[in-house]
């Protein structure tokens, strides 16, 4: 094609040197689609048209196309090729409906609209993680997931468990996860819709959780997941009523679906039926609550019920895990609860007894839970780990059994000989050390997956009977 052709031909718009031609047609348009390859759109399958600083976004039926504004070998072309789009649509049989349609595309977006939900529940996530570095490993026992914990009284669980994270490097993925994918979604849905979605897919993740009998699991991904289940019904059942700024090209949707589903089979600590549970739950929650009027439609009153639910049932869930993390009787209450439980893991059995111990003025009762549980966590694990030990220990000495603890600590030492903090444990117990000043904990692990201090969370590792440590 000749240039003097491309610069004259009101069809035709050239892109620089291998981008190749945008050429319109009678019934529709065709453009460079990669790799050498064209597509064809017909104009009444143009579903809106977006003109962007950096690029042009034109919305159809079956996806995206992107074109940015470099690529145009005239500045000015972006521009040209929308009007004339605009122009070959309005001729289309169904033009003007196709163009009104597009006209209340552009009137939700005058409207100023602000995510809060996403960013409540993105701030929720660090405050509660900020408050774990400040209290200390009570708060993520009293919350983390369990299935057997969650179905033996202790059901909040199933809702605190997606609010907790692993570290810092757990939490910011989820973070740009739910901001990014939370934010897209609820300008496209509205407040109330997103929270039935994100309630929808952390029952979703948890009970997935509970069909796999996963006893540890924590982390908002399964919300995050969630979401990106909305956004995809979103994208496949309602394209024509999404702005196309909002919409992302649909190559890439299943390209993040493939590598999300290849991470999950490759990555054995990572609870992939969460993840599973979690996009089926929150595409659900979309296909039953939006309708052709997105976030513009009224959300029927049962719907608006169970959004109150969702809110009620994550408030009151919050504040169980604080009456737990707070001590007390709730942590008394907990501690028998598990002395009734036989498939407990030796590490939470261990963490209970800690925490009892090392709470201010314990009960009698409270120690003798501890008690207890010290001793199973010790017998489950043949008495070869010393921070196990150390717990034991610590609860005996607190009980007035200070020979007892004496016996117990030198067991830890005999296995972790190089170790100061059981040799000042050791001190302690003997009376050369106040009652109170109790070592500084050291700062290694002594088994592979153990604490980095006793006390610390000692959290099951993920096998046969237990997996999934974390979403």
């Amino acid at each position: 094609m000749s240039e003097e052709r491309l610069a004259t031909d009101p069809e035709l718009f050239p892109l620089r040197p291998g981008r190749g031609t945008i050429a319109l047609h009678a019934t529709g348009f065709r453009h460079p689609a990669g790799f050498g390859a064209e597509r064809f759109v017909a104009y009444s399958d143009v579903t809106h048209l977006a003109t962007g600083i950096r690029a042009i976004r034109i919305g159809t039926q079956h996806g995206l196309v992107a074109i940015p504004r470099s690529f145009f070998r005239d500045p000015t072309d972006g521009d040209r090729l929308v009007r004339a789009l605009l122009e070959r649509i309005a001729r289309e049989p169904g033009g003007s409906l196709q163009l009104a349609r597009m006209a209340e595309i552009e009137e939700s977006l005058r409207q100023p609209f602000t995510p809060w939900v996403t960013h409540a529940v993105a701030v929720a996530c660090v405050a509660i993680y900020v408050l774990g570095l400040v209290v200390g490993p009570t708060l993520e026992h009293a919350g983390f997931f369990s299935s057997t914990l969650s179905t033996h009284g202790e059901p909040w669980r199933l809702v605190t468990g997606n609010l907790l994270h692993a570290g810092w490097l757990h939490l910011v993925l989820n973070m740009m996860g739910l901001v990014l994918i939370g934010s897209l979604v609820e300008r496209m849905i509205g407040s109330a819709r997103t929270v039935l979605v994100m309630g929808f897919a952390a029952l979703g993740t948890t009970l997935a959780g509970l069909v796999m009998h996963y006893e540890y699991m924590i982390g908002a991904s399964g919300i995050v997941t969630g979401l990106f289940g909305a956004l995809l019904w979103l994208e496949l059942r309602l394209p024509d009523r999404l702005p196309a700024m909002w919409r992302i090209p649909r190559r890439l949707l299943w390209l993040a679906l493939g590598c999300q589903l290849v991470l999950d089979l490759m990555l054995p600590f990572v609870a992939s039926a969460a993840h599973i549970g979690g996009f089926l739950a929150g595409g659900l929650a979309a296909a039953l609550s939006v309708g052709p009027g997105l976030r513009r439609d009224r959300l029927a009153p049962a719907l608006a019920v169970a959004t109150s639910l969702v809110v009620m049932v994550a408030g009151a869930s919050v504040l169980s895990a604080a009456r737990l993390a707070a001590g007390g009787r709730a942590l008394e209450l907990h501690a028998a609860r598990l002395l009734e439980l036989e498939d407990i893991a030796p590490m939470i059995l261990n963490d209970v007894a800690w925490f009892i111990a090392t709470s201010p003025k314990p009960s009698d009762a409270a120690l003798a839970s501890a008690t207890q549980l010290a001793e199973r966590a010790v017998r489950e694990t043949e008495r070869a780990n010393p921070d196990l030990l150390d717990t034991l220990a610590e609860v005996e000495f607190q009980r007035g059994r200070a020979s007892d603890a004496l016996d117990t600590i030198d067991e830890a030492i005999a296995l972790a000989p190089d170790v100061d903090y059981f040799r000042e444990q050791r001190r302690r117990f003997r009376g050369e050390r106040a009652a109170d000043d109790r070592p500084a904990p050291p700062a290694a692990p002594y088994i592979e997956r153990g604490p980095a201090a006793p006390g610390e969370p000692m959290l099951p590792p993920p096998d046969d009977e237990h997996p999934g440590v974390e979403i």
